[in-house]
């Protein structure tokens, strides 16, 4: 017997950003995520400073950086921004991240 998928909400295939609002610091999140076949297949998450600019290698808070790809992977393995564990040392990262997400969701549902 075939394995079923396991059905989660009617996400439209498609690619979708979302965004986190600022947060004290002028900083927020954005998410890309692609939809495939109903299940998030691809994440891409980025942080930028007060002036819109990508945070990068020169971000004195590298922890936030790291766990960027943490947060993709476990969006992707969940299938859920609020099943998304935090990573340890980058809360801030982690906020931005399930907010930025949980609007690209939003956007996929419509």
């Amino acid at each position: 017997m075939n394995a079923q998928r396991q059905m989660g909400p009617n996400w439209n295939d498609g690619t979708y950003t979302g965004e986190s609002q600022r947060d004290e610091r002028s900083q927020y999140g954005k998410v890309d995520l692609m939809i495939k076949d109903g299940r998030i297949t691809q994440v891409d998450y980025e942080e930028y400073d007060s002036d819109g600019n990508p945070k990068g290698a020169s971000y004195p808070y590298q922890e936030a950086i790291e766990a960027q790809s943490t947060l993709e992977q476990r969006l992707i393995e969940t299938q859920d921004p609020e099943k998304v564990d935090n990573v340890s040392g980058a809360t801030g990262t982690w906020n931005k991240f399930k907010e930025a997400a949980a609007a690209a969701l939003e956007k996929a549902k419509q």
